[in-house]
């Protein structure tokens, strides 16, 4: 029966169904999964935030809404194809804001991510993916990326002047963790350079308050300039293959 199904009894079937698939193991690898994806992509949007000049609560629903859409596309996808899908965070993508926020505006970029989901949304219901896939070598994808993303690295080894032993220990357990614990390495990283910020006294927990995120609506504004720029640049298209 269709997990969807109008019929009170084939909801019941299927929940109990996806309840007796679950396990401790697949619910640690779902978190370790989200966990990664946290540590990594979210210094970036944190970068492309400060050159957009967005305030704290901007940036607070920007990332409720990242988390919040991810979480429901993974959810649906997961449950209606039966297998394990988690929707990505365009790290790559959110990059080339950085040298375009100065210029362009907060709501010309979000007509313009607009715009992007629709060429990619039409791109997989094409049906043509492979064929265009295949006129893309994987190279020249992957050398694409890693021009996006390489400054991010480099950036890194700048800060080992103002916070040597921040950088230094994180560099070293980076190297320790990708050896002895390859699969858990991003993770390990996380919490080992918040216990070395802890400890060496750069962490100021007292200006942090919590507080439930307000959701904020950006209307969407749309030129050729942002259109340009983001919704048809290469990387948008090439970023996927790479992932497939």
């Amino acid at each position: 029966m269709h997990p969807f199904s109008s019929s009170p009894r084939g909801w019941r079937l299927a929940v109990t169904s996806r309840w007796a698939d679950s396990s401790v193991s697949a619910i640690a690898a779902g978190f370790l999964a989200v966990l990664v994806s946290l540590a990594g992509p979210l210094a970036i949007f944190y970068q492309a935030a400060q050159a957009g000049q967005m305030s704290n609560e901007m940036f607070a629903s920007w990332v409720w809404g990242i988390a919040l859409g991810a979480a429901v596309a993974g959810i649906f996808l997961s449950w209606t194809l039966k297998a394990p899908v988690i929707t990505a965070w365009s790290a790559p993508g959110t990059a080339l804001l950085i040298p375009l926020f100065p210029v362009l505006s907060i709501h010309e970029a979000v007509g313009a991510y607009l715009t992007a989901a629709l060429l990619l949304l039409a791109i997989g219901l094409s049906g043509g993916f492979e064929r265009l896939m295949s006129h893309v070598p994987k190279g020249v994808a992957s050398g694409m990326m890693a021009g996006i993303l390489l400054p991010f690295g480099l950036n890194a080894f700048k800060g080992m002047g103002a916070l040597p032993l921040l950088v230094g220990g994180m560099l070293i357990a980076y190297l320790l963790f990708k050896r002895c614990w390859p699969r858990y390495s991003v993770v390990l990283l996380l919490v080992a350079g918040i216990a070395i910020a802890m400890l060496s006294g750069q962490t100021h927990f007292e200006n942090v308050h919590l507080q439930m995120v307000r959701p904020q609506f950006i209307p969407p504004a749309w030129s050729w300039a942002s259109t340009l720029a983001i919704s048809t640049h290469p990387l948008e298209k090439v970023k996927v293959f790479v992932s497939y």
